[in-house]
């Protein structure tokens, strides 16, 4: 994997501004969801009341998040390299230690949902024909990929914020080890010498 992106350069803040609204489309999505799995299971047993239904909203759920993850997902591996690389050169502290722990879950759950995807490309190559979008046959795996992609996801939404801690701080650093500019002398400005005013004599 070659890797060319260039830490707080325009790709990088576009990569994380992608990220930023996937972290708040995700966020939503999970709240949504966790107020119907509240008023749709027994409070005491936490089983659906009507467990097809459940299943059904729960699909949805990994479907709509995935999608979310969209155009992250193509940069998810680079977003990750540049933090741990900007982490190589921040000061050693307890914060930057979580945060360290918070970039390798990232890049686990990175890893994973990659190899998931091409598990899928590989169930999808292996369908009979006649398995096409719609049908059982094919919504049925690839619902199964989605659950499993979800959990990955899910680590994006809880751990994904750390990528921002980290660059703000590397900025900080770089910005704060930044030889100062030479003060400059000021200008002294040339006094003009007054012209002698020659004056007639009445």
């Amino acid at each position: 994997m070659t890797i060319s992106l260039e830490p707080a350069g325009p790709a990088h803040r576009l990569y994380l501004s992608q990220l930023a609204l996937y972290l708040r489309h995700s966020r939503q999505i999970l709240a949504a969801w966790d107020l119907y799995s509240d008023r749709h299971s027994d409070p005491e047993t936490f089983q659906p009341h009507d467990e097809d239904a459940y299943g059904r909203r729960q699909q949805k759920r990994d479907a709509d998040t995935l999608s979310a993850f969209g155009r992250v997902y193509y940069h998810a591996d680079e977003l990750v390299h540049v933090a741990e690389r900007q982490l190589a050169g921040l000061s050693p502290s307890a914060r930057t230690r979580r945060y360290a722990w918070q970039v390798r879950e990232l890049r686990d759950a990175t890893q994973r949902l990659y190899a998931v995807h091409d598990d899928w490309r590989a169930a999808r190559a292996a369908l009979p024909e006649s398995a096409r979008p719609g049908t059982k046959a094919y919504e049925e795996p690839l619902a199964e990929s989605y659950a499993e992609a979800w959990s990955y996801l899910d680590q994006w939404t809880i751990h994904g914020q750390a990528l921002f801690a980290v660059n703000a701080l590397a900025q900080r650093q770089s910005t704060a080890s930044a030889p100062a500019l030479p003060a400059t002398a000021p200008v002294r400005k040339a006094t003009a010498t007054p012209s002698r005013v020659r004056r007639s004599r009445a």
